[in-house]
């Protein structure tokens, strides 16, 4: 039984094969153990025959074996895309041959001696020459037997690939015509010099060297068909002859053959550009990814928004930056930040601290009260893909070296390696409607008289943060992309959101988490600096913490004695409810805000530092008041001093050394007895008790503690204590 079909294509293996070139099956004879075959040629011949059984030797001696050609490009259209004209042409051509496929007699025509005859009748019938039908019959041959093998062949039609050949006398291209009128022109007929000229000036606009193709042909009409001048002359070289010369029209076209469209938009625009802009986009950033956790991205942005501090809202403090952090494969915000930090390390690090830490408390300082299912992100990647400004560094290779994340750098100037976060920047702004809060930056330039858009700036940091989060826990709900789900996620009914699909994958393990201790995230995450160990507490950028280990070892009672101590703090830039320091096991300790310092509560640490030094500042018209003060006081004391010294003067006695030094104690006690006598007190306060007639002064010494004026001290006193009755 042979496992051969007509149409079949026989394709020669080995050299020894009497097949030299391919052959198509016409016809099958089983009864006669013959077959028809049609060499597959430029130049066919007529059907050639040969025994089935040999054939098929051959097919199991491997000498041969079955093959699948491409049809013709003219064949490759569906019904719809024929036209009329075309559809007419085939159906002629296929009358003109049908009644010598479709015979009474199947393969009539093969049989030996009928081809011939067949022809000549069908050629007398339909009135056209014989090679006519043979030239048909061919065709539908050699095309697989059907009829659209009849459609008309004009995809090589004008020698695709080879240059035009102009006959002598004949001008090329089309007739020029001047006001209506055809004028005669004399177009030139390019040679490879010519072609080769062109070629070097399209590179000046393939390359961005000029601006447009007519700048380019100028330039190489200058360079290459100019005459040359005389050594000395300085007028402009003169250009050859009109017909001497390429077209605008020519040069364009063999330039654009020279350089394809690709080549000059990769030219123009450069490389950067084209890799970011314009390169073939043939996968996906979650191509290879195992899972949640297995890939972050970060990066952050200045939000279109200006901001006023905390303290006075006519206090501009210009436009925040935000660090999201998203996981890859789900699409979720796992961490951000949302402060004054620009894009850097010190930035990045808080967002990447949000990002691996529980987000309840983190919402709960910024008025957002949730639950740990609400934002159930609280994991560390395996890799983190991050621009090259915030993550190079020292501080960065922490997270490799101590975290264990591999870290993921983009070249510069390519947000497209990074396109999950810098597209979620954009729902962002659409979802929290950034552009119409007042104060947010108008995407067109301010004209002139318009009011300042930063003189409407409303929102504090801690109000657009609240706006962020709620933002991104609507995104985080509600953001649908139905791309991301897998075959299991489709049949579990997942809900194409982020948080739907990291649910799926908590529920079903498939979060690849990269469990590190939390004292690791402290030390490679969190800020550190230098706090000192004093009387009140462990004073940190000016507030005082309190920690047990601290009260427990005495810390605070030896710094009185001691004096002040320094120690390394761990803190959380956005709180300063907290910091951490370590014990002498490398164990990080909380300590807590002194209850005293309860004022600073609610604040982020840089906010608490702009606030200290602003309490600092003295304005300029304190510090001229205060002058004209310390001014006027020096001149009221230079004048006391003055009259103090021309008083001294009028004393005439001279005393001695030792008659001014000699009687300090009695002068004291003389001038102090004389004081009280002078002093004031108000009459309901005055005491009843008569002044003692034996009050004196003994040896030129006042009594300091006894006599008439000490009664009405004690009087006075008892009747100023608490619960006195006066």
């Amino acid at each position: 039984m042979p496992y051969l079909n007509i149409n079949d294509v026989i394709e020669p293996v080995t050299e020894t094969s009497e097949f030299q070139q391919l052959a198509r099956v016409l016809w099958l004879d089983t009864i006669s153990d013959q077959v028809v075959l049609f060499n597959i040629v430029k130049t066919p011949n007529k059907p050639w025959v040969m025994r089935l059984s040999e054939l098929i030797s051959f097919l199991d001696n491997g000498d041969i074996k079955t093959a699948t050609i491409v049809p013709s490009p003219f064949m490759l259209r569906i019904e719809e895309d024929i036209s009329e004209k075309e559809k007419c042409s085939r159906d002629k051509n296929w009358l003109r041959i049908r009644d010598l496929i479709e015979t009474e007699v199947p393969g009539e025509i093969f049989q030996p001696g009928a081809m011939g005859r067949l022809i000549t009748d069908q050629a007398i019938k339909c009135e056209i020459p014989k090679k006519t039908i043979y030239r048909l019959l061919y065709r539908y041959w050699m095309n697989g037997q059907v009829r659209n093998a009849l459609l008309p062949d004009r995809f090589n039609s004008g020698g695709p690939g080879k240059p035009k050949q102009y006959r002598v006398g004949k001008k090329p291209g089309r007739k020029a015509h001047f006001q209506g009128v055809e004028v005669d022109t004399q177009s030139k007929v390019l040679t490879e010099a010519d072609k080769n000229c062109i070629k070097v000036g399209f590179s000046l606009f393939a390359t961005g060297k000029v601006g447009t193709i007519a700048d380019a042909y100028i330039k190489m009409l200058r360079r290459f068909y100019t005459s040359k001048t005389l050594p000395g002359d300085c007028m402009e070289p003169p250009l050859l002859p009109a017909n001497e010369l390429p077209t605008a029209r020519q040069f364009a076209y063999w330039g654009h053959k020279a350089y394809d469209d690709i080549t000059v938009l990769r030219g123009r625009g450069g490389e950067r550009n084209w890799k970011k802009d314009h390169r073939p986009l043939t996968g996906t950033v979650r191509d290879g990814l195992r899972g949640p956790c297995h890939l972050f991205e970060i990066d952050a942005t200045v939000a279109d928004i200006y901001l006023v501090s905390r303290y006075n809202r006519d206090w501009v403090i210009g436009r925040p930056v935000v660090y999201v952090v998203i996981d890859t494969f789900s699409g979720m915000i796992t961490g951000v930040y949302v402060g004054l930090e620009g894009p850097s390390w010190n930035g990045a690090r808080q967002a990447l601290f949000n990002a691996f830490t529980s987000k309840k408390d983190f919402c709960a300082d910024n008025g957002v009260d949730i639950t740990e299912d609400d934002w159930p992100c609280h994991h560390l990647p395996h890799e983190i893909f991050a621009d090259r400004g915030e993550m190079l560094g020292q501080a960065a290779e922490g997270l490799a070296s101590g975290l264990r994340i591999n870290l993921g750098i983009a070249p510069p100037y390519r947000p497209d390696w990074k396109a999950i976060v810098e597209s979620s920047f954009k729902v962002l702004n659409v979802t929290t409607q950034i552009h119409w809060i007042p104060g947010a930056v108008r995407k067109r330039n301010k004209e002139r008289g318009e009011r300042d858009y930063r003189l409407d700036a409303t929102l504090n940091l801690a109000e657009f943060t609240k706006i962020i989060v709620q933002g991104i826990l609507h995104y985080n709900k509600h953001n649908r992309q139905p791309d991301r789900l897998t075959k299991e996620m489709i049949a579990d009914q997942v809900e194409p959101t982020p948080i739907g699909i990291w649910s799926w994958a908590l529920r079903n393990d498939r979060i690849d988490e990269n469990s590190q201790a939390d004292e690791l995230i402290y030390l490679h995450l969190l800020p550190r600096d230098r706090g000192s160990i004093q009387k009140g507490g462990i004073k940190f950028k000016g507030m005082f913490y309190i920690c047990d280990l601290a009260v427990e070892q005495n810390w605070f009672a030896r710094a009185r004695h001691r004096g002040v101590s320094s120690i390394l703090c761990w803190y959380d830039p956005n709180s300063t409810e907290h910091i951490w320091i370590q014990n002498n096991q490398g164990n990080f300790l909380r300590s807590d805000l002194r209850k005293s310092e309860v004022r600073y509560i609610g604040y982020r640490f840089d906010e608490v530092i702009d606030m200290l030094a602003i309490i600092k500042q003295e304005s300029p018209d304190s510090k001229y008041t205060k002058l004209v003060s310390k001014v006027s006081l020096d001149a009221e004391i230079s004048d006391v001093v003055k009259a103090a010294k021309q008083d001294k003067l009028l004393k005439t006695e001279v005393s001695t050394k030792s008659e001014k030094l000699g009687n300090i104690r009695s002068n004291r006690a003389s001038e102090r007895l004389q004081e009280r006598k002078e002093s004031f007190v108000p009459d309901d306060l005055r005491s009843s008790v008569p002044p003692r007639p034996d009050a004196i002064i003994s040896a030129g010494v006042a009594e300091d503690y006894a006599g008439a004026r000490s009664a009405e001290v004690f009087d006075l006193l008892s009747r100023l204590r608490p619960g006195a009755k006066k």
